[in-house]
């Protein structure tokens, strides 16, 4: 296990100040959450982030998720501010982020260059049905419904991430060539999404899914509830952040041989570079 990476760049340096405000509403609102994906890799391999990250994902299971919401604009310090797709920002994910509008990150990894402010990203922990054919059906259609979104914001989406299969790679090229996401309404879809995904309520479920992190087209993210367990703390940097119990099967679920890190040309999945917010933009 390697030391803490205390050579954080410019923009983590700036997302660990909004993960410290975070955690401490998190904490003062008794609202549970998990490390997810890249962030609870970081804290095993790296003992905070990976070292070419540039955010931090949190899972919240959906009723405490909800419940945040709610509560957690009250308590955010003026320079930050939630984002959801239900508000008027551009803002065009399913799940929120806790964002700073001081700093902002340019993503050059999709068809359409574009600024977001520096963020923590907050998913929603989802139950699915028990049974196995209901549980299928239910993944079918939480599919289609995720490809018709990214049809529909295509623009936006990250087509340099490396990795994709290759049956993603093809509809991307599908995409790019037909312009068929013109014929999708992106909150439409969203709405379809949420409601399919408020369903099976997580309390009545023996399972739990991050249905829009980085990995779960395959649905590696699905679980059984005794993987995330008791809530276990972490070191991540200069803090200690809560993640699975049992995180080596969560993380050989999403990412294999997960102590081995990726080759270089394949590190920077979000293409991104920190971008200060000048005086009087907003």
């Amino acid at each position: 296990m390697e030391k803490p990476n205390h050579g954080l760049n410019e923009t983590q340096k700036y997302i660990m100040q909004v993960l410290h405000s975070v955690i401490g509403i998190l904490d003062e609102l008794e609202i549970p959450y998990y490390m997810q994906g890249g962030t609870m890799l970081g804290a095993i391999r790296h003992r905070g982030f990976i070292p070419w990250d540039d955010d931090v994902d949190l899972g919240i299971p959906r009723g405490d998720y909800e419940r945040l919401l709610k509560e957690v604009s009250a308590k955010l310090p003026e320079n930050l501010e939630l984002r959801t797709y239900e508000d008027e920002t551009d803002h065009h994910y399913y799940f929120a982020r806790i964002v700073d509008t001081r700093y902002r990150i340019r993503r050059m990894g999709s068809l359409e260059e574009r600024l977001e402010n520096v963020w923590v990203d907050l998913f929603p922990l989802d139950g699915m049905p028990n049974g196995a054919l209901t549980r299928t059906w239910h993944k079918l259609r939480l599919t289609v419904v995720r490809l018709k979104y990214h049809l529909s914001c295509f623009e936006k989406v990250n087509i340099k991430r490396p990795g994709r299969p290759l049956l993603e790679r093809i509809i991307i090229k599908i995409a790019m060539w037909t312009r068929v996401g013109k014929w999708f309404n992106t909150r439409r879809q969203l709405d379809k999404m949420d409601a399919l995904l408020k369903k099976y309520p997580a309390e009545q479920s023996d399972y739990l899914v991050n249905f829009m992190g980085q990995t779960s087209y395959r649905f590696n993210e699905l679980f059984k509830k005794e993987i995330y367990g008791t809530p276990t703390r972490y070191p991540f940097e200069d803090m200690l952040l809560v993640g699975p119990e049992r995180y080596d099967d969560y993380l050989k679920s999403l990412y294999g041989d997960y102590m081995t890190p990726p080759k270089e040309s394949d590190r920077n999945a979000h293409v991104s570079e920190l971008v200060p917010v000048q005086k009087g933009e907003n």
